[in-house]
């Protein structure tokens, strides 16, 4: 390895002093958080554990904040995508496992994985290397680490092939700084109507699960997300991993689903001024749009930079007051324009709607995704850091 990649690799992380806008808030709802968990966990038998799943800044809801609610009992567990999230949340909450979803890798410190068995973490494995990485990082430790191995069923990214799998169990074994805590995989599928292949890969996962009789050997078995915990009720066995179901969405729109859920999130915005415009102007960069009548334009603080997609340029609209009023023209990195020509009694410092917590609105999570031609999750995560989050 070039002597520069080493030293990145021995670089110390540090926070640096967060920046927030206060004029951009996200309002979390607690109750409706709790509720989703409640709603949720009400599909599940009693005795399976409920690992909540943060990572990506808790799908840009705000990590900190979302821990907080969570932490007094409504979960078992945390799921976070790398060793830093697990880094962060730990500060916030002692009593709780983490899981971390990144397999464990030769790119990552010695000292991260000391600290990920000195802290408890749980981690994955995914090759001989890592493991013979990990067992050298942890020599002569007095602590032992938490290994979880994702089998491989048809997801085909971070599951191990079922003959190497087996190879790192008896690996596992035989270190004396890591222990057996988790076998798990993840479905490809789930939240589409057609469930075949989702089915194929649980018969796949059980069979292994029966040739090497691991429900006899007291580790945790988990293989459901969202999708997989709302209509995979065979498939819960001793953990659930719930994301983005727990801030109040189906991974994708559902006719008539079998569980109640609400989004936790409403993305607000202040009117900073209002500006009459001529009949035939054109507005914004491009000219993209040009008025058909004389238009009294709104400005709202907050772009692409913040979160707010370019492509919603001249089709999304925010909500103010109680009309919907569209955004003409370009969006900006940090300005979007609205035509609120027809909305009664608008005021400068109005708070408008730029994401509503209600699933059939016309400026939703998943109506901002059918615009963009994405999946809500992306919308959500979008959502940047410097948004200030307001738990209620």
């Amino acid at each position: 390895m070039p002597a520069g990649s080493r030293r990145y690799l021995r670089m110390k992380v540090y926070r640096a002093q967060q920046f927030v806008r206060p004029d951009l808030q996200a309002h979390i709802f607690s109750g409706t958080l709790l509720e989703n968990v409640r709603n949720l966990r009400g599909l599940c038998p009693k005795s399976t554990r409920f690992c909540a799943v943060v990572k990506a800044n808790a799908y840009g809801h705000g990590i900190s904040e979302i821990v907080n609610i969570l932490k007094q009992g409504a979960v078992d567990a945390f799921a976070v995508a790398t060793i830093y999230e697990a880094l962060h949340i730990a500060t916030l909450t002692k009593k709780h496992p983490i899981l971390i979803l990144e397999p464990l890798n030769p790119s990552q410190s010695v000292e991260a994985i000391q600290v990920c068995a000195r802290e408890g973490f749980h981690c994955l494995l995914s090759s001989a290397d890592s493991l013979h990485y990990v067992c050298q990082a942890l020599a002569g430790s007095k602590h032992v680490l938490n290994i979880h191995i994702n089998i491989e069923t048809g997801m085909g990214r971070c599951g191990i092939d079922h003959g190497l799998a087996v190879q790192l169990m008896q690996a596992v074994a035989e270190c004396p700084q890591l222990r057996l805590a988790g076998i798990m995989t993840h479905f490809a599928t789930a939240d589409e109507e057609d469930l075949s292949y989702a089915y194929e890969q649980l018969v796949i996962f059980n069979r292994f699960i029966a040739e090497h009789r691991l429900r006899e050997r007291g580790i945790v078995i988990h293989a459901c997300n969202s999708a997989g915990t709302i209509k995979l009720p065979e498939a819960h066995f001793d953990m659930v991993r719930c994301g983005i179901s727990m801030y109040g969405y189906y991974s994708r729109r559902m006719a008539n689903p079998p569980v109640s859920l609400k989004p936790v999130m409403k993305l607000m915005a202040p009117i900073t001024g209002l500006k009459p415009i001529p009949q035939g102007h054109s507005v914004s960069y491009g000219r993209s749009f040009v008025t058909k009548r004389p238009t009294l334009a709104a400005l709202v603080p907050l772009g692409y930079a913040d979160g707010y997609r370019r492509c919603f340029s001249n089709r999304a609209v925010l909500k103010v007051g109680e009309q919907f009023a569209p955004v003409i023209g370009r969006v900006c990195m940090d300005q979007i324009i609205v035509d609120v020509t027809d909305v009664p009694n608008v005021r400068l410092g109005q708070m408008v709607t730029v994401l509503d917590n209600v699933h059939d609105s016309p400026c939703s999570a998943y109506a901002l995704a059918d615009l963009a031609d994405t999946i809500c999750y992306e919308i959500l995560t979008f959502i940047h850091a410097h948004v200030n989050r307001i738990v209620h």
